[in-house]
């Protein structure tokens, strides 16, 4: 079974697909997203993934100038990034994503299972 599918098992989860890195495609989702919501999360996704990757990198050279030896801080390869809102909440690993309604599910949860399964997913934002 797909992870979007076990996902989508999830209490809680609404929406849950994978994004293209190159940023001009979207796969696909399930849950309660039209299609033009589907391209808009997918778009959000692929740049806010490109943006915590040079965040990443940044706070790895911060930690080197600052603690020389330390040998990095921890936040390079990045792989995801989450988004909590006051109802939902957006997690994304690799080119995977999810949304939760806070109310009915566990962001922990989610998150856990995505890191688990998404470990070893290939890195082609570059």
């Amino acid at each position: 079974m797909s992870l979007v599918n076990d996902l989508m098992g999830q209490p809680g989860v609404v929406a849950a697909g994978d994004f293209a890195y190159r940023g001009d495609q979207y796969y696909h989702h399930k849950g309660d997203l039209s299609a033009a919501d589907t391209r808009l999360i997918s778009s959000l996704c692929r740049s806010n993934a490109a943006a915590m990757r040079m965040e990443g990198d940044m706070l790895a050279m911060f930690s080197r100038v600052c603690q020389p030896g330390a040998g990095g801080c921890g936040f390079v390869p990045t792989k995801g990034w989450v988004m909590h809102g006051k109802s939902r909440s957006v997690c994304v690993i690799s080119n995977v994503y999810c949304v939760i309604d806070n109310e009915r599910g566990s962001l922990g949860n989610v998150l856990g299972m995505m890191r688990n399964r998404l470990a070893d997913a290939p890195d082609s934002l570059n």
